[in-house]
């Protein structure tokens, strides 16, 4: 048995384990004497293991999709902003009080030129 059962089996273990399981329902005279591990209990096992499989690559494909949508929105949504930003400068001039309202600072009070050092005294 598996001594760890909250992180996930390698996929090189489990390819591994699915070609013995595959070996092992390819034998004719397979009679375990422990009944929790018969050859019908495997092969459901193995059914049910390539559906979870599958589940999980449909979900993944489907969270990509959503995620690369909400990108493109995101962007487009960014692109309509900065445009916004571009028109009310234009429209109302780059020292006006309405571009304080989107966050962006009047022309006159931008700072120009490298900090100048405090003069020391002595």
């Amino acid at each position: 048995m598996a001594r760890r059962t909250t992180t996930r089996v390698t996929s090189k273990v489990l390819a591994q384990d699915q070609e013995v399981a595959k070996a092992v329902l390819k034998l004719k005279d397979y009679s375990p004497s422990n009944k929790e591990f018969t050859s019908d209990k495997l092969r459901e096992a193995l059914e049910r293991i390539t559906a979870a499989e599958e589940a999980e690559r449909v979900a993944n494909e489907a969270a990509a999709k959503a995620r690369d949508e909400a990108i493109l929105i995101e962007n487009a949504f960014h692109d309509l902003v900065l445009g916004i930003k571009r028109q009310v400068i234009a429209q109302y001039g780059d020292d006006s009080d309405e571009i304080t309202a989107l966050g962006l600072k009047k022309k006159s009070e931008r700072r120009y030129g490298r900090p100048r050092k405090a003069a020391q005294t002595t």
